[in-house]
């Protein structure tokens, strides 16, 4: 009975064991300052700032310098892995001199990063304008309220990019609630002071999609407009609605041609962007969808996206939920590339999001409140 016993002990401890070493291990340390924190909610880490640009910057360097510094080094990676090394002292150059047309607030945040942690001001420069630098390819969709099982709209995005088996290990929520503004919620990674998908605690939510042709004759690149990451932190810190967003867009230069899917408390649009041009996509049967292309007249080249299409096939009569825009979002997903899929419910201030080894569409989300984390609570 002993033998019996202790072969079973063994046996318990070396499945635990296995468990344990099956975990993967966390990329990001919880810690906790008197005006800042890190903490995980369920799998997601979440990192809070509160403050002036140069205490929310310091607060980014204090939490998250060591993952930073690795996560920084994925745009020079990913230059010598498209045979592009020998660009990088200019895409760093091209970086700083397209941070020098932020709002100088954020160039305030970015200095204190840097000052505070070490991390390079070229790579920093770089990751914060790798919308201008560099293209990427995601997929989005937006139920609008009478579509939706809530009452409210839901707004679905899948995040693209090469991984080079790393970038994914980095994904993160950063809070920020910055002083004399709107508090908000950004899917990024260390040292990212721009936004690339994002919430505010008005509701009003942004994802940016990459745009590879356009049919208006503008140039690819404007190197006097304010990158676009920027923009939509902007508006994220300033704005509350949809069309409040549009003025802003529209009082802005635009660098490139993007896509930003926009949603508020009661329903989105699309703003195709050039340095020439902004045109607006409203609702199509209850559904704002966008993949890489523009679909507005005049913009249009006549692409078709399976991607896009996929997004629309969803049940015509039934309520839609949060599983059936993921089962959407799905459909849409680009193998390797799809490393982060979230679901915003803008009404209720809720973020659904899986992010992680790709793809992530078909993965578990985990359901975040972001009222208490705006408010401080």
């Amino acid at each position: 009975m002993q033998r019996f016993l202790s072969t079973v002990t063994a046996l318990l401890l070396v499945t635990q064991a296995a468990c344990v070493l099956a975990k993967p291990a966390r990329t990001f340390t919880p810690a906790k300052t008197q005006t800042a924190e890190l903490r995980y909610i369920g799998d997601v880490p979440v990192a809070i700032f509160t403050g002036t640009p140069e205490e929310i910057g310091e607060q980014h360097a204090d939490l998250l310098a060591e993952p930073g510094k690795a996560a920084l080094d994925f745009p020079r990676r990913f230059a010598t892995e498209f045979g592009i090394e020998a660009f990088w002292p200019f895409m760093a150059q091209a970086g700083r001199t397209l941070i020098m047309n932020t709002p100088e607030r954020h160039q305030r945040e970015l200095a204190a990063i840097v000052q505070r942690s070490g991390m390079g001001d070229g790579e920093l420069a770089v990751a914060n304008t790798l919308l201008e630098l560099r293209r990427m390819g995601c997929s989005s969709i937006i139920v609008e309220p009478q579509r939706s099982a809530t009452g409210g709209p839901l707004f679905g995005r899948n995040f693209d990019f090469p991984t080079l088996g790393e970038l994914h290990k980095y994904s993160i929520l950063l809070v920020y609630r910055p002083e004399g503004k709107h508090a908000f919620a950004s899917v990024g990674f260390p040292g990212l002071v721009g936004v690339f998908s994002g919430i505010n605690d008005a509701g009003l939510s942004v994802a940016t999609l990459d745009v590879m042709q356009s049919a208006d004759g503008s140039r690819k690149f404007n190197p006097e407009g304010t990158p676009l990451a920027f923009v939509f932190r902007r508006i994220l810190e300033e704005c509350k609605t949809v069309d409040e967003a549009e003025v802003l867009l529209r009082s802005e230069k635009a660098t490139t041609w993007m896509n930003l899917a926009v949603c508020d408390r009661d329903g989105g649009a699309v703003f195709e962007i050039t340095p020439e041009t902004i045109a607006r996509r409203d609702d199509d049967r209850g559904l704002v969808r966008c993949t890489n292309h523009f679909r507005a007249n005049g913009l249009s080249v006549g692409e078709t996206c399976d991607r896009y299409d996929a997004l629309g096939k969803l049940p015509a009569k039934s309520p839609l939920d949060v599983s059936a825009i993921q089962a959407r979002l799905h459909a849409a997903n680009q193998e390797r590339l799809t490393f982060q899929t979230m679901v915003f419910e803008p009404r209720d201030l809720v973020l659904h999001l899986a992010f992680g080894e790709p793809p992530t569409s078909d993965d578990a989300m985990t359901r975040i409140e972001l009222a208490p984390l705006f408010q401080g609570q």
